[in-house]
């Protein structure tokens, strides 16, 4: 059996969040016998140049990035090698499915690249590479062979997900994990995944590793899980990172019932969206536990969310604010500025609209196409020159960052200010002062508000 070490690149992350893929891809590795250790280097606080003293020894590192991570992840092979010339490094990720030949181009440090779902994929190459067979029949990988960059074949989806381990918490630095406001009632926290796949078409949205098919965990599997991080564990809150929690409303349901059923009393949180709610479905959510709501909304504007294939309209999105909150639950909203056809009257519709839903939390970030999205692709239409991947952040949350484009009608510096703006106008308002003192009724509420406050600040205050 190999020794492999699974290497979560650093980010400049506050609020440090566990990487799920790859401890599922250790569970898995686990489970066939191999010898494995998972380095969180965001959550440890490690550079790039401190991680190789730390994987002494493996036969095999594994990273993982997605785009705005994918710098780091090179910059961290690229001491890996310098160390051990000899080390077999495979990157794996949203960003490396992507681009596969981009990326090796750009690393020759990386040896292969995992596309994909990675969990049968991964246990196939290390059978090849410790047995040292040829990988031409291994699919979903793009490797090196004769100074070129070999891609075979495109790897089915899997289908059956109750067949999954259960990710290797034990392996995390899991106390480390904070949730980031307006998430953190309790900790310990943690994260889970009980879905692949989106029937959706937004445009800002790839889906480079999981695709369009939707598949789930069943209701049972999923609440035994959450039943073992809070016995391993002890875990007191839990975040749903599904892209569509409520995909299924009778899954969905079937769960928060479970939770209920078997006595399992921890705070959570969830993403859906506006046209996948209902009050019934609501309602059981809130008693299991559920206290907050994530929602896509993006934009006021019909055109843009029209631009976008959103496919949801503002009627719904009235609705679904409106259900949440009347179900006692908090609503948050994404909202997205910047986006094609943006004006600074269009602005000035997203803003109202949110501060007309009542949101208790609002995340206006600019708008980033990211490589192999459809956005991405109308954007460089009218671009001469690629743009550098360390380009690609999640540009708003910090006043730093600028935006990776502009627009005939809104230049860099407007979407930096209209960012800060919305956020001024919408949270210093004394209607949604009042309305969230009403909320605070306990320590943890006022904590989580206060470490909010602190974020706010720093998006609303520029710097240099």
């Amino acid at each position: 059996m190999l020794r492999i070490t699974l290497v979560n690149p650093p980010q400049s992350a506050g609020y440090p969040q566990p990487p799920i893929g790859l401890a599922l891809i250790a569970a898995v590795l686990e489970r066939e016998g191999h010898r494995v250790s998972v380095l969180d280097a965001n959550a440890l606080g490690l550079r790039a140049r401190a991680i190789a003293p730390l994987v002494a020894g493996a036969d095999v590192v594994g990273l993982t990035a997605m785009t705005p991570t994918i710098g780091t992840a090179i910059d961290v092979a690229r001491h890996l090698k310098q160390a051990y010339p000899n080390l077999t490094i495979v990157l794996g990720g949203a960003h490396a499915t992507l681009l596969p030949e981009e990326t090796m181009a750009a690393a020759p440090e990386i040896n292969i690249i995992v596309r994909g779902e990675g969990e049968e994929t991964i246990k196939e190459l290390l059978r090849a590479l410790e047995a040292k067979r040829p990988l031409d029949n291994i699919a979903g990988i793009s490797y090196r062979a004769n100074g070129s960059v070999v891609s075979t074949a495109a790897r089915d989806t899997l289908t059956d997900m109750d067949v999954l381990p259960y990710p290797a918490y034990h392996l995390l630095p899991w106390r480390k994990y904070r949730p980031h406001p307006p998430h953190g009632l309790a900790q310990p926290f943690a994260a889970i995944v009980t879905s692949r796949g989106c029937p959706y078409r937004c445009a800002y949205c790839s889906k480079p590793v999981f695709g369009s098919r939707f598949r789930a965990q069943g209701p049972e599997r999923v609440v035994d899980e959450v039943a073992y991080l809070k016995e391993r564990f002890g875990i007191r809150e839990l975040a749903f990172y599904d892209d569509i929690f409520t995909l299924d409303k009778a899954r969905a349901r079937a769960i928060a019932e479970g939770l209920v059923s078997k006595g399992l009393k921890l705070f959570w949180t969830c993403e859906a969206r506006v046209n996948l709610v209902d009050k019934e479905l609501l309602l059981a959510m809130k008693r299991a536990g559920c206290y907050a709501v994530a929602y896509g909304i993006e934009s006021a504007s019909l055109q843009i969310l029209d631009t976008l294939h959103k496919d949801i309209t503002l009627e719904q999105v009235e609705a679904a604010a409106h259900l949440t909150r009347e179900a006692g639950l908090e609503t948050i909203g994404y909202l997205m500025l910047g986006s094609p056809g943006e004006t600074t009257e269009t602005i000035r519709q997203t803003i109202e609209l949110a501060k007309r839903l009542k949101l208790d939390f609002a995340q206006f970030s600019v708008t980033t196409p990211f490589p192999g999205t459809e956005l991405y692709r109308l954007y460089m239409q009218n671009q001469q020159e690629e743009i550098p991947w360390e380009s690609f952040v999640y540009s708003g949350k910090d006043s730093r960052i600028s935006p990776v484009f502009e627009g005939e009608k809104l230049k860099r510096e407007d979407l930096k200010y209209w960012t800060r703006h919305a956020y001024r106008e919408f949270y210093l308002r004394p209607a949604y002062i009042g309305q969230r003192l009403r909320r605070m009724t306990s320590l943890a509420e006022f904590k989580m508000n206060l470490n909010g406050f602190i974020m706010l600040l720093r998006s609303i205050v520029p710097k240099g």
